[in-house]
């Protein structure tokens, strides 16, 4: 793609600058956003950081679970309170996303403050690329920074048309997201190994596909998983649809000595006080809920990644959310924590699953980016950069 506009590339001095950033971080089991849980907004502070040094008044533009379902949370307040601690200073929160009141509050703040506007996504305009409503925000400020690299890949009205009605310019951890990326298309050194898991693998096949056609070796985890499996005669087929089946059967025929998949796995009930660790030979046929993978198949992607140069992790293997079902998920990264290759991750339950753990910092690139980061390495033209390519 085209070169980004950075911040060098911007006077951004003494301006009101609407930072667009993705705060979309999860509360612990007390309701709170701590240490475990912050990695998005700690990623987002060396350019707030530096736009107070450059004495603006920094506006920050995030968006927060899912409006219309079930327990999604839609309050700042967690996530502004977090804020502050990292900061060691005030946020202002801002009571609107828009009008008068808001203009009047911002033109009231010192150079160099930091305000918070409410979540994006409560004005269900913000989904579906509406001109009114980006005017609306671009009048709270007089440039933007992209530092939303993970959702830059959603062609929303403040990642895409907010930049164009400002100076923009992409935020630092955007450029080094782009960059890390870009090396791993170009110049990924050999061998070089993925780690891919998920749900649907019709949502993936372009990416599959590139890599595939990239990586010497690929471990497929998860729902994924269970599909090749399925397609090889391994698993009960009547799992799966037959659109998922021929998916999973093409790719083996162009790539199947680069694929390595599960040995065993782990099923049990969906809360996981019963769970039971069985062959992937001896699957019987109402087989039930599938969650993880087995200790030998651990051992058999750690053993895949020996000796690699790049690996790239993108999905646990499985629902980490329950605790009885991360315990392939947590070996692998324990394993790789101490590999010697260069190690880039992604995924947001993956990304949880490290801070968690607290072994974010044992890894090269820990990517903000799930989706985003796979649209990317496909090679797709995420929206979000496209708004803020130099001319």
């Amino acid at each position: 793609m085209s070169p980004l506009r950075t911040m060098d590339d911007v006077l951004l001095d003494g301006k009101r600058v609407i930072v667009r950033v993705d705060f979309n971080v999860t509360a612990g089991e007390d309701g709170k956003v701590d240490d475990s849980e912050d990695y998005r907004i700690q990623a987002a502070l060396p350019t707030i950081q530096e736009l107070r040094q450059k004495r603006c008044k920094v506006l920050l533009l995030a968006h927060l679970g899912r409006p219309g379902e079930e327990e999604s949370i839609l309050s700042m307040d967690e996530v502004h309170r977090r804020l502050q601690d990292l900061l060691h200073d005030d946020v202002r929160m801002l009571p609107k996303l828009y009008g008068s009141q808001v203009e009047s509050i911002v033109q009231g703040m010192e150079q160099g403050d930091i305000a918070l506007f409410p979540n994006v996504r409560l004005d269900d305009r913000e989904v579906t690329l509406n001109q009114k409503f980006a005017e609306e925000l671009a009048a709270m400020g007089d440039a933007y920074v992209n530092e939303a690299f993970s959702a830059s890949h959603r062609a929303h009205t403040s990642i895409v048309l907010l930049p164009q009605l400002l100076t923009s310019a992409a935020g630092r951890r955007t450029v080094q997201e782009v960059d890390v990326l870009t090396s791993l298309r170009v110049t990924a050194e050999r061998p070089y190994v993925a780690i891919v898991s998920g749900g649907k693998i019709t949502t993936k096949i372009g990416i599959l596909e590139y890599l595939l056609s990239t990586v010497d070796k690929m471990c497929l985890g998860g729902k994924i998983g269970n599909v090749f499996l399925a397609s090889q005669g391994k698993w009960p087929d009547t799992m799966f649809t037959p659109d998922e089946l021929a998916v999973a059967k093409h790719i083996v025929e162009k790539y199947g000595e680069k694929i390595v998949l599960p040995i065993d796995v782990v099923v049990g009930n969906d809360d996981g006080t019963y769970t039971q660790i069985i062959d992937v030979s001896y699957v019987p046929e109402h087989v039930g809920g599938v969650w993880d993978i087995g200790p030998k198949s651990v051992a058999a992607f750690l053993k895949t990644c020996e000796g690699a140069k790049t690996i790239v992790w993108n999905g646990p293997v499985g629902r980490v959310e329950t605790r009885a079902y991360a315990v392939g998920s947590a070996a692998l990264v324990e394993g790789l924590a101490t590999h010697s290759g260069n190690r880039i991750v992604g995924g947001g339950d993956t990304v949880n699953m490290l801070e968690k753990m607290k072994k974010v910092d044992s890894f090269n690139h820990v990517s903000i980016g799930g989706g985003a980061m796979l649209e990317f390495l496909e090679g797709k033209r995420l929206p979000g950069l496209v708004a803020l390519a130099a001319p």
